[in-house]
């Protein structure tokens, strides 16, 4: 199962998110994207404190999709907060942000666990002036789009409140079912 929360800063997003692992309540890996900074100092150490101490935490800025494979286990849950920090991070480095997300989405929809993913909304606001923030603003958006389109469920967070805009369907089922073949295979 593939879940999905996007949303703007500080909707509530991660903590919906988090709701819904411990509402499995099944091991789980919490996957933090960010790169440790000054300004991310006191935002980090409160998410830490928050988590359930049962939790594993892997800190990734960059490998993602190694380390989902790595990670991945029937009967668990991997909790990835969050894709918009990772997609920067890859702009950072400078690389191919469309291969990467193309990779990011065969890999999910290999996964045999149930993986949670926390992104920020970005585009809802004016558009940048310089190219970096456009490129950026442009393939946050098609992330988006690509994980919605293989998710089970994907949530819009607003003011801590959830608005499911797709829950599963055998439709949904069937087309990660054909993302999955398509990542082990390399056949679409």
């Amino acid at each position: 199962m593939i879940s999905l929360y996007i949303g703007g800063a500080r909707s509530g997003k991660s903590g919906l998110a988090e709701q819904e692992v411990i509402n499995t309540a099944l091991p789980t890996t919490y996957i933090a994207t960010a790169r440790a900074s000054s300004s991310m100092a006191t935002r980090i150490a409160l998410h830490q404190q928050q988590r359930p101490h049962s939790w594993i935490t892997a800190e990734v800025p960059l490998e993602l999709t190694e380390n989902l494979i790595k990670l991945d286990r029937k009967q668990s849950v991997i909790i990835v907060d969050c894709l918009t920090l990772w997609l920067t991070n890859q702009l950072m480095a400078q690389n191919d942000l469309a291969a990467q997300i193309n990779l990011l989405c065969h890999t999910l929809a290999a996964l045999e666990c149930h993986i949670i993913l926390v992104s920020t909304e970005v585009g809802q606001s004016q558009i940048p002036e310089d190219e970096m923030s456009q490129e950026f603003v442009n393939f946050n958006g098609l992330m988006h789009q690509q994980i919605a389109a293989i998710a089970d469920w994907v949530c819009f967070c607003q003011a801590g409140m959830a608005i499911p805009l797709k829950t599963p369907t055998k439709r949904n089922l069937n087309l990660k079912r054909q993302m999955s073949d398509y990542a082990q295979t390399g056949v679409a």
